[in-house]
């Protein structure tokens, strides 16, 4: 009886055939995941107009106005002493003209 190993070879061709096809893949995927990691040159950033009105709004509201800190302890004491008096009329009014500000 003779035995013919031509099937076997054959399988054995296709698997390694196929493992130096997944390394290959596999290696590519590497090399893309390092160029997709490393900058490229000539890279540029470009804010939109929301995100420069953001960084101005940003800007304005740490800067401090003068006397601010006067005011607050000032206030900060008068509620704590019971004498702070709430104006209604005064922060409706205030609310409004913010509004129309905003909508203008």
């Amino acid at each position: 009886m003779k035995i013919d190993y031509s099937s076997q070879k054959a399988q054995m061709d296709a698997y390694i055939k196929n493992t130096a096809q997944v390394q290959n893949q596999n290696q590519e995927r590497d090399a893309a995941a390092q160029n997709a990691q490393a900058p490229a040159r000539g890279d540029r950033v470009e804010l939109s107009s929301g995100s420069r009105l953001l960084q101005k709004v940003n800007s304005i509201m740490k800067a401090e106005e003068p006397g601010r800190a006067e005011k607050i302890n000032m206030l900060k004491e008068q509620v704590q002493n019971g004498t702070y008096e709430i104006k209604p009329e005064k922060i409706a009014e205030s609310m409004l003209s913010d509004m129309i500000k905003d909508l203008g």
